[in-house]
Protein backbone atom coordinates (compact mmCIF):
# COMPACT_ATOMS: atom_id res chain seq x y z
CA UNK A 1 0.00 0.00 0.00
CA UNK A 2 2.79 2.63 1.36
CA UNK A 3 4.60 1.72 -2.32
CA UNK A 4 1.71 2.44 -4.01
CA UNK A 5 0.57 5.68 -1.99
CA UNK A 6 4.49 6.59 -2.65
CA UNK A 7 4.32 6.01 -6.96
CA UNK A 8 0.56 7.75 -6.65
CA UNK A 9 2.37 10.90 -4.95
CA UNK A 10 5.91 10.90 -7.25
CA UNK A 11 3.09 10.94 -10.45
CA UNK A 12 1.36 13.71 -9.21
CA UNK A 13 4.75 15.65 -8.43
CA UNK A 14 6.21 14.68 -11.47
CA UNK A 15 2.89 15.85 -13.22
CA UNK A 16 2.87 19.30 -11.18
CA UNK A 17 6.78 19.97 -12.17
CA UNK A 18 6.08 19.48 -15.48
CA UNK A 19 2.84 21.97 -15.75
CA UNK A 20 5.02 24.40 -13.50
CA UNK A 21 8.35 24.09 -16.13
CA UNK A 22 6.10 23.87 -19.16
CA UNK A 23 6.97 26.62 -21.83
CA UNK A 24 4.37 28.81 -22.58
CA UNK A 25 4.92 32.89 -23.07
CA UNK A 26 2.24 33.56 -20.80
CA UNK A 27 4.70 33.03 -18.00
CA UNK A 28 8.01 32.30 -19.58
CA UNK A 29 7.88 35.54 -21.79
CA UNK A 30 6.78 37.62 -18.48
CA UNK A 31 10.07 37.46 -16.39
CA UNK A 32 11.44 40.92 -16.79
CA UNK A 33 10.88 41.06 -12.68
CA UNK A 34 13.01 38.05 -12.06
CA UNK A 35 16.73 37.63 -12.60
CA UNK A 36 16.48 34.39 -15.38
CA UNK A 37 17.95 35.25 -18.76
CA UNK A 38 16.39 32.84 -21.65
CA UNK A 39 18.58 32.01 -24.12
CA UNK A 40 17.17 31.58 -27.82
CA UNK A 41 19.32 29.22 -29.66
CA UNK A 42 19.98 30.35 -33.57
CA UNK A 43 18.47 28.09 -35.98
CA UNK A 44 17.89 25.55 -33.01
CA UNK A 45 21.89 26.12 -32.38
CA UNK A 46 23.93 23.91 -34.78
CA UNK A 47 27.50 23.26 -33.38
CA UNK A 48 27.77 20.36 -33.48
CA UNK A 49 25.40 18.88 -35.74
CA UNK A 50 27.07 16.57 -37.64
CA UNK A 51 28.11 15.19 -34.45
CA UNK A 52 24.40 14.92 -33.38
CA UNK A 53 23.19 13.90 -36.89
CA UNK A 54 20.69 17.23 -36.55
CA UNK A 55 21.28 19.83 -38.69
CA UNK A 56 19.78 23.53 -38.18
CA UNK A 57 16.62 23.90 -38.42
CA UNK A 58 15.85 20.09 -38.59
CA UNK A 59 13.06 18.63 -36.83
CA UNK A 60 16.24 16.25 -35.46
CA UNK A 61 17.61 19.41 -33.64
CA UNK A 62 14.26 20.27 -31.86
CA UNK A 63 15.51 17.16 -29.72
CA UNK A 64 19.10 18.71 -29.43
CA UNK A 65 17.78 21.77 -28.21
CA UNK A 66 15.34 20.86 -25.68
CA UNK A 67 18.12 18.40 -24.28
CA UNK A 68 20.91 21.28 -24.29
CA UNK A 69 18.52 22.86 -22.44
CA UNK A 70 17.85 25.87 -24.36
CA UNK A 71 14.79 27.92 -23.88
CA UNK A 72 13.94 28.72 -27.41
CA UNK A 73 13.85 27.48 -30.83
CA UNK A 74 14.18 30.15 -33.41
CA UNK A 75 14.15 29.13 -36.76
CA UNK A 76 12.82 30.98 -40.28
CA UNK A 77 9.52 30.92 -42.19
CA UNK A 78 9.15 30.71 -45.98
CA UNK A 79 6.68 29.37 -47.97
CA UNK A 80 6.29 27.14 -50.80
CA UNK A 81 5.00 27.75 -54.33
CA UNK A 82 1.86 25.60 -53.29
CA UNK A 83 1.21 27.17 -50.15
CA UNK A 84 2.99 25.01 -47.46
CA UNK A 85 5.01 27.21 -44.70
CA UNK A 86 8.63 25.25 -44.81
CA UNK A 87 11.87 25.80 -43.09
CA UNK A 88 14.17 27.83 -44.71
CA UNK A 89 17.18 30.00 -43.60
CA UNK A 90 18.41 31.03 -46.69
CA UNK A 91 16.93 32.48 -49.84
CA UNK A 92 17.91 29.92 -51.68
CA UNK A 93 17.61 26.35 -50.77
CA UNK A 94 21.33 25.13 -52.54
CA UNK A 95 23.47 25.84 -48.87
CA UNK A 96 21.31 23.48 -46.67
CA UNK A 97 20.32 20.96 -49.08
CA UNK A 98 21.12 18.75 -52.00
CA UNK A 99 18.95 20.63 -54.13
CA UNK A 100 18.96 24.13 -55.62
CA UNK A 101 16.71 27.12 -56.41
CA UNK A 102 14.30 29.63 -54.47
CA UNK A 103 11.61 27.45 -51.85
CA UNK A 104 8.84 29.80 -53.03
CA UNK A 105 9.52 29.19 -56.41
CA UNK A 106 9.41 25.12 -55.80
CA UNK A 107 6.36 22.73 -54.90
CA UNK A 108 6.12 20.68 -51.71
CA UNK A 109 6.64 17.50 -53.36
CA UNK A 110 9.55 18.49 -54.71
CA UNK A 111 11.24 20.08 -51.71
CA UNK A 112 10.34 17.33 -49.44
CA UNK A 113 12.51 14.82 -51.55
CA UNK A 114 15.70 16.68 -50.65
CA UNK A 115 18.14 16.23 -47.86
CA UNK A 116 19.37 18.70 -45.04
CA UNK A 117 23.39 19.17 -44.93
CA UNK A 118 25.37 19.53 -42.28
CA UNK A 119 27.51 23.04 -41.80
CA UNK A 120 30.78 20.75 -43.33
CA UNK A 121 28.37 20.21 -46.53
CA UNK A 122 27.74 16.62 -46.19
CA UNK A 123 24.42 15.37 -46.37
CA UNK A 124 22.04 14.41 -43.40
CA UNK A 125 19.31 12.00 -43.75
CA UNK A 126 17.22 14.76 -42.13
CA UNK A 127 14.18 16.40 -44.63
CA UNK A 128 13.50 19.72 -45.23
CA UNK A 129 11.28 20.52 -41.88
CA UNK A 130 7.49 22.10 -42.55
CA UNK A 131 6.85 24.73 -39.58
CA UNK A 132 3.70 22.90 -38.84
CA UNK A 133 6.39 19.32 -38.44
CA UNK A 134 9.10 21.33 -36.49
CA UNK A 135 6.78 22.78 -33.88
CA UNK A 136 4.67 19.71 -33.16
CA UNK A 137 8.16 18.15 -32.79
CA UNK A 138 8.57 20.26 -29.84
CA UNK A 139 5.09 21.19 -28.67
CA UNK A 140 5.21 21.52 -24.58
CA UNK A 141 9.14 21.51 -24.03
CA UNK A 142 10.18 24.29 -25.83
CA UNK A 143 9.66 27.88 -27.26
CA UNK A 144 9.76 29.01 -30.92
CA UNK A 145 10.45 32.28 -32.44
CA UNK A 146 9.89 31.86 -35.96
CA UNK A 147 11.51 34.37 -38.15
CA UNK A 148 9.12 35.97 -41.10
CA UNK A 149 11.57 36.09 -44.46
CA UNK A 150 10.45 38.40 -47.02
CA UNK A 151 7.39 38.01 -48.70
CA UNK A 152 5.81 35.66 -45.78
CA UNK A 153 3.56 38.67 -44.04
CA UNK A 154 1.60 38.63 -47.19
CA UNK A 155 0.45 35.54 -45.54
CA UNK A 156 0.21 36.55 -41.51
CA UNK A 157 -3.39 35.99 -41.55
CA UNK A 158 -2.70 31.98 -42.64
CA UNK A 159 0.29 31.50 -40.72
CA UNK A 160 -1.72 32.66 -37.55
CA UNK A 161 -4.60 30.33 -37.91
CA UNK A 162 -2.02 27.68 -38.64
CA UNK A 163 -0.38 28.39 -34.91
CA UNK A 164 -3.77 28.31 -33.80
CA UNK A 165 -5.18 25.01 -35.27
CA UNK A 166 -2.01 23.68 -33.26
CA UNK A 167 -2.89 25.34 -30.24
CA UNK A 168 0.47 26.69 -29.66
CA UNK A 169 -0.43 30.77 -30.05
CA UNK A 170 1.16 30.41 -25.73
CA UNK A 171 4.37 28.78 -27.06
CA UNK A 172 5.07 30.41 -30.54
CA UNK A 173 6.20 34.21 -30.65
CA UNK A 174 6.95 35.58 -34.41
CA UNK A 175 9.31 37.69 -35.29
CA UNK A 176 9.18 40.67 -37.67
CA UNK A 177 10.34 44.10 -37.94
CA UNK A 178 8.21 47.35 -37.33
CA UNK A 179 7.86 48.06 -40.16
CA UNK A 180 5.11 45.33 -40.27
CA UNK A 181 3.58 46.46 -37.58
CA UNK A 182 0.55 47.88 -39.76
CA UNK A 183 0.05 45.24 -41.62
CA UNK A 184 -0.25 42.65 -38.77
CA UNK A 185 -2.58 44.99 -36.44
CA UNK A 186 -5.07 45.32 -39.93
CA UNK A 187 -4.99 41.30 -39.84
CA UNK A 188 -5.93 41.42 -36.24
CA UNK A 189 -8.44 44.11 -36.56
CA UNK A 190 -10.11 41.70 -39.10
CA UNK A 191 -10.38 39.21 -37.31
CA UNK A 192 -7.00 37.12 -37.84
CA UNK A 193 -5.99 34.98 -34.78
CA UNK A 194 -4.65 36.57 -31.96
CA UNK A 195 -0.35 35.48 -31.50
CA UNK A 196 2.44 36.70 -30.26
CA UNK A 197 4.87 38.96 -32.22
CA UNK A 198 8.12 40.19 -31.32
CA UNK A 199 8.79 43.12 -33.04
CA UNK A 200 12.72 44.41 -34.16
CA UNK A 201 12.66 47.85 -32.83
CA UNK A 202 15.27 50.54 -32.72
CA UNK A 203 14.16 53.64 -30.27
CA UNK A 204 11.82 54.72 -27.69
CA UNK A 205 9.01 56.15 -29.80
CA UNK A 206 8.61 52.36 -31.49
CA UNK A 207 8.72 50.78 -28.13
CA UNK A 208 5.88 52.95 -27.47
CA UNK A 209 4.14 52.31 -30.75
CA UNK A 210 4.18 48.42 -30.48
CA UNK A 211 2.95 48.28 -26.81
CA UNK A 212 0.47 51.11 -27.50
CA UNK A 213 -0.93 48.88 -30.67
CA UNK A 214 -0.52 45.45 -29.18
CA UNK A 215 0.39 45.19 -25.74
CA UNK A 216 3.07 42.86 -26.36
CA UNK A 217 4.84 40.18 -23.61
CA UNK A 218 8.55 40.30 -25.48
CA UNK A 219 10.48 42.82 -27.81
CA UNK A 220 13.58 43.29 -29.69
CA UNK A 221 15.45 45.84 -29.28
CA UNK A 222 18.36 46.29 -31.97
CA UNK A 223 21.94 46.77 -31.25
CA UNK A 224 24.64 47.84 -33.33
CA UNK A 225 27.41 46.65 -34.33
CA UNK A 226 30.24 46.66 -31.76
CA UNK A 227 30.22 46.60 -27.56
CA UNK A 228 28.80 50.21 -26.37
CA UNK A 229 25.44 49.90 -25.97
CA UNK A 230 24.45 53.44 -27.19
CA UNK A 231 22.34 55.77 -24.94
CA UNK A 232 19.22 55.45 -27.84
CA UNK A 233 19.38 51.79 -27.24
CA UNK A 234 19.35 52.20 -23.53
CA UNK A 235 16.37 54.56 -23.68
CA UNK A 236 14.85 51.91 -25.79
CA UNK A 237 15.26 48.66 -23.24
CA UNK A 238 14.21 50.49 -20.57
CA UNK A 239 11.06 51.64 -21.99
CA UNK A 240 10.27 48.41 -22.54
CA UNK A 241 10.92 46.93 -19.05
CA UNK A 242 9.53 50.13 -17.06
CA UNK A 243 6.43 48.58 -19.34
CA UNK A 244 6.56 45.06 -17.96
CA UNK A 245 7.63 44.01 -21.43
CA UNK A 246 10.43 41.46 -22.14
CA UNK A 247 13.85 42.52 -24.03
CA UNK A 248 15.69 40.18 -26.28
CA UNK A 249 18.61 41.56 -28.34
CA UNK A 250 21.07 39.59 -30.11
CA UNK A 251 24.48 38.76 -28.47
CA UNK A 252 27.56 40.14 -30.88
CA UNK A 253 29.11 41.86 -28.13
CA UNK A 254 31.81 40.18 -25.62
CA UNK A 255 30.47 39.37 -22.00
CA UNK A 256 31.13 43.07 -20.63
CA UNK A 257 28.12 44.37 -23.09
CA UNK A 258 25.77 40.87 -22.03
CA UNK A 259 26.53 41.70 -18.68
CA UNK A 260 25.77 45.11 -18.82
CA UNK A 261 22.34 44.46 -21.26
CA UNK A 262 21.69 42.18 -18.08
CA UNK A 263 21.43 44.91 -15.22
CA UNK A 264 19.93 46.61 -17.81
CA UNK A 265 16.82 43.98 -17.82
CA UNK A 266 17.53 41.78 -20.80
CA UNK A 267 16.20 39.24 -20.15
CA UNK A 268 16.82 37.09 -23.55
CA UNK A 269 19.63 36.63 -26.07
CA UNK A 270 19.53 35.54 -28.94
CA UNK A 271 22.64 33.80 -29.90
CA UNK A 272 24.34 31.10 -32.81
CA UNK A 273 26.54 29.86 -29.69
CA UNK A 274 24.03 28.64 -27.21
CA UNK A 275 26.11 26.33 -24.99
CA UNK A 276 28.96 29.24 -24.68
CA UNK A 277 25.69 31.75 -23.64
CA UNK A 278 24.14 29.27 -21.15
CA UNK A 279 27.76 28.96 -18.94
CA UNK A 280 28.13 32.46 -19.09
CA UNK A 281 24.30 33.03 -17.79
CA UNK A 282 24.82 30.15 -15.00
CA UNK A 283 28.13 31.34 -14.01
CA UNK A 284 27.09 35.10 -13.45
CA UNK A 285 23.73 34.28 -12.03
CA UNK A 286 21.25 34.91 -14.57
CA UNK A 287 19.29 31.86 -14.08
CA UNK A 288 17.78 32.55 -10.83
CA UNK A 289 13.96 32.33 -11.33
CA UNK A 290 13.54 34.47 -8.48
CA UNK A 291 12.35 37.93 -7.96
CA UNK A 292 15.15 40.38 -8.05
Amino acid sequence: MKVLVSFIVGCFVSVAFAQAESPSTNHRLSGNQSKFVMVAAHRGGYANDKQNQAPENSVANVAVAIKQGYDVFETDIQRTADGVFVIIHDETIDRETNGTGMAKDMKWNELKKLKKRYRDGSLSDQSVATLEDLLVAGKGKILFKPDLKPGIIEHFDELARLISRLEMADQVFLRTGFKDAPTIKQCFDNGTPRVEVMFKVKSEAQVRAIIRDFQPKTIQVNLAAGDIVSRTEKAAIREAVANAVLVETHSDGEPSQWLELAQLGVRMFHTSKPDLMLKFLNQNGWRDRGVE
